[in-house]
């Protein structure tokens, strides 16, 4: 025991003389002049990739060809193939066919009745949930007429439906592929983490270059986007299958590509159904994002109202986004929790597709009574309700009662807070800065860590966007520090509470499944636009894995070491900071780390408010068509969020191995 106190005494000494060079190497660095080349990056060292990376996609979308056919024709006809099935489903749900003639008027067909939709999705609902279910499902259809939003929550569902077959079918086969090959899954899985941390603004330059501006852009850049959770849950799940269900395909003398299909995959159900979840979630959450490339649907409307400042039109859209995003996760839940039946006795086909026969007739039934009641078919304008206009007068209101308080509480968090910290992290020298990233990472995890993080930093730097990435990370440090500050707070209430709990566990599933863009909509009404508003909005997204898995910390220790503290003679106070909140660490971080996810990932919406980092860069390069900058800002702030999310993971398996707790992978 003396050997192993010594040993530990001697690691502390070297840890703490380490870090005491460090500091002063930094502030050697701090107390140099600004125009040395270890305090402001020399723009002689820069390099330019972002010009040669935006002439080369040029290149590629007009005059490479393949065999003597224009890469960009090809393009062009795979963004034709995926527009038929497309325009099909939105014509067939919410604008109808339009076919003109020369000599005659136009021909149309309407689109399907709101009331046969609306009833059709309650049957499913129904059939594959619960009444409550079909209920909520039957309310949302219900929002979306009366408040004349059905059209666009219509064209919104047709795309998402649309990517979340292509992501599926694409993931399932990446997955598989990367379960057949574990090289090339271990190739695929750092371009994952890029394509889930690279801004979403970074992928819609290159799709307008390739697939043309309009909503099959939008819709490919969506794929991109939310395909990476799908190929990965793919794999995991097929490398879960019992190996008495591998061995029984084996033995049955089915080929690979029968056990692949036919065995594993059907055996992975489950596990395959809740990505496929994830991936309707994701093409959700970007909705709006690809409404700046002409995506329309309700992402057009929460746009074009943020553009004219109709904070209540905003308002309403975004509600509607988030009502179908909630709708869309019950169902897609369920179907994945539903237990498969096989049968064992023969029934009639009608039996067998009772749920498809039911659809049909009531689809039936609504059109040839909307030939007599016109309200069946398409919603009258004269019942809507324009919540828009009153949501504008509700805005109005708060913002002429509390202006004095609102622009206190702004002012003074700008004064104390934002600008002290931004002029820190912007006169911070490169050099000091990336040294201090390279020992903690040396440190956390070992020399392939510190690597790791002074290679990003480093390359930050050599590309031109120091400084814009200074200004990103300050405001994501300060929104972070502030979401698991009361992250913490009310998780540590929830965990002690059963019915705080209760409540919490409600309030984070509600703040999970709005939309990004409806953050900005509350904070630019009352804060108007700037780093404050964008503060503000990363917290109030980023807040609930912090909320979620302090709770699940504390209410996680084992009842055994409570009891232990117990007959220790741990007052209530003590339990708590002595025995819980230390045992619930390693799982606190793991929140830790998903907070810092989903700042970096609200901050590049914040550049629609005004915020001047490298979301910025990525923004200006949709409106000028520049690739380049936008793909090497995007990398940058995919390069930052890959640095804390290594970093955090490495702190926890070493915590949790000091706590004698299960280290985590």
């Amino acid at each position: 025991m003396s050997h192993q106190g010594s040993s530990k005494a001697s690691a502390a000494i070297r840890v703490t003389a380490i870090l005491a060079a460090i500091a002063v190497a930094a502030a050697f660095c701090y107390l140099l002049p600004r125009s040395n080349g270890l305090v402001v990056f020399p723009a002689d060292w820069t390099v330019d990739w972002a010009t040669p990376l935006t002439d080369w996609m040029k290149y590629l979308s007009r005059d490479f060809d393949v065999f003597g056919l224009q890469f960009a024709k090809i393009t062009r006809f795979l963004g034709w193939l995926v527009s038929q099935p497309f325009e099909i489903l939105g014509g067939v749900m919410g604008t109808g066919f339009t076919f003109y003639r020369v000599d005659a008027e136009p021909f149309v067909i309407p689109p399907l009745p709101w009331t046969g939709i609306t009833i059709c999705i309650v049957l499913v609902a129904h059939h594959v949930g619960t009444s409550r279910l079909a209920l909520w499902s039957a309310a949302t259809f219900l929002f979306f007429a009366v408040f004349g939003l059905w059209e666009s929550a219509m064209l919104t569902l047709s795309s998402v439906t649309i990517a979340v077959i292509i992501g599926g079918f694409i993931g399932v086969l990446l997955g598989v592929l990367g379960y057949r090959k574990p090289w090339v899954d271990a190739l695929l899985q750092p371009i994952y983490d890029i394509m889930q941390t690279l801004p979403l603004f970074s992928y819609l330059v290159p799709m307008i270059l390739f697939f043309g501006f309009g909503p099959i852009a939008a819709l490919m850049a969506t794929v991109i986007f939310a395909l990476p959770p799908m190929a990965r849950v793919t794999t995991q799940a097929l490398n879960a299958v019992p190996n008495s269900v591998k061995e029984f395909g084996r033995i049955a003398g089915a080929t690979r590509f029968q056990r692949t299909w036919w065995v594993l995959v059907p055996a992975a159900r489950k596990q395959l159904l809740l990505g496929l979840n994830q991936l309707i979630m994701l093409s959700l959450a970007v909705v709006i994002v690809a409404s700046l490339i002409g995506a329309g649907g309700l992402g057009g409307d929460v746009l074009k109202a943020l553009r004219s400042v109709r904070m209540g039109d905003a308002l309403a859209s975004g509600f509607a986004i988030t009502f179908m995003a909630i709708t869309l996760d019950r169902l897609s839940y369920a179907v994945a929790m539903r237990r498969h039946v096989h049968e064992t006795v023969t029934r009639g086909w009608l039996q067998r597709n009772k749920l498809l026969v039911s659809c049909l007739a009531a689809m039936a039934a609504t059109i040839a009574l909307s030939t007599v009641l016109p309200a069946l078919h398409t919603y009258p304008d004269a019942w809507t309700v324009e919540l828009g206009r009153f949501g504008n007068g509700v805005v109005s209101w708060i913002s002429s009662t509390f202006d004095a308080q609102i622009t206190g509480l702004r002012d003074g968090t700008i004064v104390w807070f934002l600008k002290p910290t931004k002029i820190f992290f912007l006169s911070v020298p490169w050099a000091g800065f990336v040294l201090v990233v390279g020992v903690v990472g040396w440190a956390l995890g070992g020399w392939r860590l510190a690597l790791l993080g002074v290679a990003i930093f480093t390359a930050i730097a050599l590309l031109g966007y120091w400084k814009k990435a200074m200004i990103s990370l300050y405001i994501v440090v300060l929104s972070v520090f502030a979401s698991m500050i009361i992250g913490f707070a009310l998780g540590l209430w929830g965990g002690l509470s059963d019915r705080a709990n209760r409540a919490l566990t409600a309030l984070v599933d509600i703040l999970q499944t709005l939309p990004t863009f409806v953050y900005l909509i509350p904070v630019v009404m009352l804060f108007s636009i700037g780093d404050f508003p964008a503060f503000v909005a990363i917290v109030l997204y980023a807040i609930a894995p912090g909320i979620r898995y302090t709770a699940a910390g504390i209410r996680g220790v084992r009842e055994n070491l409570i009891e232990g503290a117990m007959m220790s003679g741990c007052n209530r106070r003590q339990m708590i900071w002595q025995v819980k909140v230390p045992l619930a660490l390693p799982t606190i971080l793991l929140g830790l780390n998903q907070v810092v996810m989903m700042a970096f990932g609200m901050l590049v919406i914040t550049a629609l408010v005004g915020t001047r980092g490298l979301e910025e860069v990525t923004l200006v390069a949709i409106s000028r068509v520049n690739p380049g900058d936008g793909l090497m800002a995007g990398l940058g702030i995919a390069g930052m969020a890959i640095v804390f999310d290594r970093y955090i993971k490495a702190l926890n398996r070493k915590l949790a191995h000091q706590l004698g707790l299960p280290v985590p992978k």
